[in-house]
């Protein structure tokens, strides 16, 4: 390889990496679990079958990182999925009014996942390659309130949530006899989480004005129990602040391994395994206070003495927890782990014409456990999501009908990751059928256009828009309705043979 076209290569795939981040990073989007797998059009066509046999456009960094040993020239491919996601809770008819039957729109809107791949022949046995793509992300956008005007129960788990990693993953790969291939590489994975949801004042502690500690209850033994709004009256799910945790561009680190085997001069296997990153989030944590209107409906005492008189606003009572309080800004730290995918397949090559491919694949949704939130003045907080393993069929096709057009088709079954307990306004899942299409064009020997279109068609599914109050465990007991979900995938990608 010449310096020049070392330098050229290297140019390129500094392009490529620097203009996928900077497509990526805006926005996120929802997925089976929260993984996103359409990192190429033209496998995304085939429904994701594609660790047997690649496409040729790069897109193997991601999905079998051995296919890219044998390159010939350099490859950059640059594209993007559009993604528009629609959904909706509906509350049972056995829910007490107002919210019987009520039913509350997913306010997404369409979000661009984009990806980026260069690759290089180095010698006839050795690729290299660097890619950046997107493979988890989740987006969901709930309102605060209902037409009616009251907060949707919702709102108190979640309801601006987004979490991104964005990989970045320099490949290498050696055909290492003439029908085995291996390949792989370190993954950069650039991350960014923000969780929004309000307060509810109902459970909040009573404090005292004077001292800022919390007031005893009364009615129980234990002199350590804090006295309770909801001990006053307060409604359940009355807001009175809305709390944001955002945290951006941290960063973990892991791997992406492939192999690839000729069986016969039809039949190739493919395997890959991409391992569980854990990226730490150090953020920030904002509250921002919300009127109420509310009073303290009787006195409140502590040894004898009135120290809330009847009649007090419950705003001003509230004021100095945002100004010297627990609620001020504040640091914050949590953690999460992307989880493991192993995925192996096959691909027949029926006819000079026509190529079946197989995948199945396995994600480790289960270190997905829960979402720790370790605050600078607040204690500490723990969100349990118990996600499980997942199990994925992709099934695809593909048929040369002349020289510089191709059709292709798949079909996907996806198993939900939320067990049902979870399934809450954060991701809203369920097991999931679709249906793909798309087609490749190439004018020129070096130039190609892929398409393609995805339709989601996900199983409604019962969940809750509501946790678990202090002491009651989080079970199907809380499910109030049925969480509805949808999408439609639109992929595009460009690809230069240089």
């Amino acid at each position: 390889m010449s310096p020049s076209a070392l330098s050229t290569w290297l140019r390129s795939c500094l392009f490529a990496a620097v203009l996928a981040l900077g497509l990526s990073l805006p926005g996120t989007v929802t997925a089976q679990g929260f993984g996103v797998y359409e990192q190429g059009t033209c496998v995304m066509a085939r429904a994701g079958a594609a660790v047997a046999q690649g496409c040729g456009d790069g897109s193997s960094i991601y999905f079998n990182p051995a296919h890219i040993a044998g390159t010939d020239g350099v490859t950059a491919s640059l594209g993007a999925t559009m993604i528009d996601a629609t959904g909706e809770f509906t509350y049972d008819y056995a829910v007490q009014p107002p919210y019987r039957g009520a039913e509350v729109d997913l306010e997404n809107d369409p979000i661009p996942v984009p990806h980026a791949y260069v690759t290089y022949g180095l010698t006839d046995r050795i690729g290299l390659g660097l890619g950046t793509y997107v493979p988890f992300g989740l987006e969901t956008n709930w309102p605060t309130r209902l037409s009616d005007g009251r907060y949707f129960d919702g709102a108190f788990e979640g309801f601006e949530n987004r979490i991104q990693s964005i990989y970045v993953q320099p490949t290498v790969a050696y055909q290492v006899t003439p029908t085995l291939q291996v390949g792989g590489g370190p993954v950069l994975a650039i991350s960014s989480v923000e969780l929004n949801q309000l307060l509810d004042l109902s459970q909040q502690a009573v404090r005292n004005p004077q001292t800022g500690e919390p007031v005893p209850d009364p009615t129980s033994e234990a002199p350590s129990t804090p006295l309770r709004f909801s001990q006053l009256g307060i409604p359940f799910h009355t807001a009175f602040a809305r709390s944001s945790l955002e945290s951006s561009n941290d960063l973990g680190i892991g791997a992406n391994i492939g192999l690839s085997y000729q069986a016969t001069d039809r039949i190739s296997f493919g395997a890959r395994f991409t391992t569980p990153i854990t990226v730490t989030y150090d953020g920030e944590a904002d509250f921002t206070q919300i009127q109420t209107g509310l009073q303290v409906p009787t006195d409140l005492t502590l040894g004898g003495q009135t120290i809330v008189p009847a009649g007090t606003p419950i705003d001003g009572l509230l004021q100095g927890q945002f100004s010297g309080g627990q609620l001020v800004s504040q640091d914050v730290e949590t953690e999460i782990t992307f989880p493991f995918q192993l995925v192996a397949g096959v691909s027949v090559q029926a006819t000079e014409s026509v190529l079946l491919l197989a995948d199945y694949q396995l994600t480790g949704w289960s270190a997905f456990d829960e979402i720790p939130l370790e605050f600078e003045t607040l204690p500490r907080q723990v969100r349990e999501e118990n996600y499980e393993n997942t199990h994925a069929v992709r099934l695809g096709a593909e048929v040369d009908l002349s020289r510089t057009f191709t059709a292709r088709l798949g079909y996907l079954y996806n198993t939900a990751a939320a067990p049902d307990e979870v399934v809450t306004p954060l991701l809203p899942e369920s097991d999931r059928n679709q249906i793909t299409i798309g087609f490749g064009w190439q004018p020129s020997d070096r130039t190609e256009v892929n398409v393609s279109y995805q339709a989601l068609l996900q199983n409604d599914r019962r969940g809750r828009v509501r946790g678990a109050l202090p002491n009651e465990p989080v079970t199907t007991d809380l499910n109030q309705g049925v969480y509805g979900f949808g999408a439609n995938l639109f992929g595009t990608t460009l690809t230069f043979y240089l």
